[in-house]
C-alpha cells in the first residue's frame, strides 16, 4: 500500500521515541500534554497545502487526504466540523477542522502509561492551508487521526441487552480503568483550557465563563460553591457516556473520545460522566457510571 505523494509535500523528519516515531518538526512529549489545539505550523505560511506529520507509528505510511477520499471510506458519524469514518476493517479516521490533536496526544498517553484499552493510534497529521474562509470553517487546517477500529458495540447499543453478571463485569472493569486513570501523576497543570496553576485558577475560569453566559447576580454565589471544597487533580477522561464504552461479551474492549481529558478537580469524571442527553435506562442510576466514580462525587 505504499502509493505516491506527487500532489502533497510531506514535512517531517523522523527520530524514535519510546518505540514510536515522531516528526522532529513537531516532536510531541507524551507525558507533558499540550493545550494548543493547532500547533503553529509554519512560518511563514506555504502557498500551498502541505502534510505535516506529527505522529507515525512504526510500519506505517502516511494516507494522503486524496488517497482518503479515493478509498471511499464508510461514514460512522459527521458533525461538529469532523468526520468519523471506517478506512477498512482495523482502521477508522477521524479528521477535518475539529477534529483534535490532543485527542491523540492523550490516546498515546493513556496507552504508555496505562492498561486501558484505548485505539492503537497509527498517524497523525495537520494538512493545509486550505483555501477557504476561517470565518466559515475555524481554521484552514485539517487534522487527521488514523487510529484502530475497536471490536464490539458501545454501551448505548448494548446495554439492555447485557445479563445482570455481564453489566456487573463492564462496571468492575470501568471501575478499575477509573482507578487507573487517577493512579497517574499530575505533572502540575490542569485541563486544557490552561494551564491553571491552581484548582483556585480553575474555578475562576468556570464561574467566569457561566457568569458570561447567563443574567442575574450569580456570580458571588457561583464563586462561592466552587471554592467552598478542595479537591485532588486526577486524570480525567471527561466524557465517560455509554457509547464511548465499547463493549463484547460484558468486558470492556476499548474506551475512545478522548479529546475532553486532562487533569481536572476528582469530582470532574462523575459530573460530566452525568451530561448525557438521553439513555432511559438504569446507566445513570443504580449501576452504571455511579457505582464507578462515585467515590469522586462529593
Amino acid at each position: 500500500m505504499a502509493d505516491s505523494f506527487e500532489d502533497h509535500e510531506i514535512v517531517g523528519d523522523f527520530t524514535q521515541k519510546k518505540g514510536h516515531a515522531f516528526a522532529s518538526t513537531q516532536l510531541w512529549p507524551t507525558t507533558a500534554i499540550q493545550s494548543a489545539a493547532m500547533p503553529e505550523l509554519y512560518d511563514p505560511m506555504p502557498s500551498s497545502p502541505r502534510i505535516n506529520v506529527l505522529y507515525l507509528a512504526p510500519g506505517q505510511i502516511v494516507i494522503s487526504p486524496q488517497q482518503l477520499e479515493e478509498s471511499n471510506p464508510e461514514n460512522i458519524a459527521i458533525g461538529g466540523g469532523s468526520r468519523l469514518a471506517r478506512k477498512s476493517p482495523t482502521m477508522c479516521v477521524k479528521y477535518g477542522t475539529h477534529a483534535s490533536l490532543i485527542k491523540a496526544k492523550n490516546m498515546l498517553y493513556v496507552t504508555e502509561n496505562t492498561s486501558i484499552p484505548v485505539p492503537k493510534l497509527f498517524a497523525a497529521y495537520a494538512y493545509g492551508p486550505i483555501d477557504r474562509e476561517v470565518g466559515d470553517f475555524g481554521s484552514v487546517y485539517n487534522t487527521h487521526i488514523f487510529m484502530e477500529h475497536m471490536e464490539g458495540e458501545d454501551l448505548r447499543i448494548s446495554w439492555e441487552k447485557h445479563t445482570t453478571s455481564e453489566k456487573q463485569t463492564t462496571i468492575t472493569d470501568l471501575k478499575s480503568y477509573v482507578e487507573e486513570l487517577r493512579a497517574l501523576q499530575a505533572p502540575g497543570y490542569i485541563g486544557p483550557a490552561g494551564p491553571f496553576k491552581s484548582q483556585a485558577e480553575l474555578n475562576t475560569t468556570i464561574a467566569n465563563a457561566y457568569i458570561a453566559k447567563s443574567k442575574g447576580q450569580a456570580g458571588p454565589y457561583i464563586r462561592g460553591m466552587l471554592d467552598a471544597h478542595k479537591h485532588g487533580i486526577v486524570f480525567t477522561h471527561g466524557d465517560l457516556r455509554p457509547d464511548n464504552i465499547i463493549v463484547k461479551d460484558g468486558r470492556i474492549t476499548g474506551i475512545i473520545d478522548w479529546e475532553m481529558s486532562g487533569w481536572y478537580p476528582d469530582y470532574w469524571e462523575f459530573a460530566k460522566a452525568f451530561y448525557v442527553e438521553h439513555f432511559a435506562n438504569d446507566w445513570k442510576s443504580s449501576v452504571g457510571v455511579s457505582k464507578c466514580v462515585s467515590s469522586y462525587s462529593n
